[in-house]
């Protein structure tokens, strides 16, 4: 059988995809997959192949040049992730069994690149079993072309979305979450949510927003104004008493920042029909 490259040995296997218009258009979508089993010999060096490489590593280690120009390694059970649009490098210095998947398609490049930037280009995770389970679901996919293009696509994000949860910050925000709605008539303070989530200010204010896309002030305020709108539609509470319910110090505050962010009144959204 013949090898695809430098170091790859007989019983790797590769197989590519060619999306539609429509899946272009729409969808994520994969360029290529493989599982490939590598010796020491295994480099790959390119200018650039259009789309990202997401690289699990099953046996062996994986060593590739990251964003700052520095060579690291993943090991067995660790996720990678390159930037092909780019010129790129990764080899073994030893051995490699890796299942792999290049993905291009709607919003990917920023998405990848959201990822590298938040998690850098190697994401461990305490149960990898998901991860490497979803490319080989994906590797499959492309090989017997049975799967839609929409299953594929929505495979690849669920691949994505996981890859953008760093696993030791798993649960940060569900507990952040459980702890503004136990104290939510309370002044909530940032100090507390960061003793909640046993960080400094400094990092759990970083790490949140990696994680949530808001700050911790903006998302306690989310939480408040939503809470607010499900007592205004589901019981017959005054505005004063729904105000002070939900954390806002007045009425006049609550009036505010519910207008500001809703663009309607607290009595106008009451008398909204849904």
């Amino acid at each position: 059988m013949r090898k695809y490259g430098q170091g790859t040995l007989d019983e790797s296997e590769i197989y590519f995809s060619l999306p539609s218009a429509k899946a272009k258009k729409l969808f994520y979508y994969p360029i290529c997959a493989g599982h490939f089993f590598c010796d020491k010999e295994y480099r790959v060096q390119r200018d650039f192949y259009d789309s990202f490489l997401i690289l699990h590593v099953i046996k062996g280690s994986c060593s590739f040049i990251n964003k700052d120009g520095l060579e690291v390694t993943a090991k067995e059970n660790e996720t990678v992730i390159i930037d092909c649009y780019k010129p790129h490098t990764y080899c073994t210095h030893d051995s490699l069994e890796s299942i792999w998947i290049h993905v291009a398609g709607c919003n990917s490049r920023d998405l990848c690149e959201s990822i590298i930037n938040d998690n850098g280009s190697i994401v461990k995770f305490k149960d990898p079993a998901g991860v490497k389970n979803s490319l080989m679901t994906l590797f499959y996919a492309v090989k017997d072309g049975r799967a839609s293009e929409a299953e594929v696509s929505g495979e690849l994000y669920s691949l994505l979305l996981a890859l953008g949860e760093k696993s030791e910050d798993e649960g940060v925000v569900r507990n952040v979450r459980e702890y503004i709605e136990s104290h939510m008539s309370e002044d909530i303070t940032v100090k507390a949510l960061s003793d909640t989530a046993h960080m400094s200010v400094t990092h759990f204010s970083r790490v949140f927003k990696q994680r949530s896309g808001f700050s911790p002030y903006e998302y306690v305020l989310n939480v408040r104004l939503n809470r607010a709108k499900e007592l205004l539609l589901k019981t017959d509470k005054t505005v004063t008493d729904i105000a002070y319910e939900t954390g806002f110090n007045s009425e006049a505050n609550f009036v505010y920042c519910f207008t500001k962010n809703e663009g309607i009144s607290p009595g106008k959204f009451r008398r909204m029909a849904f």
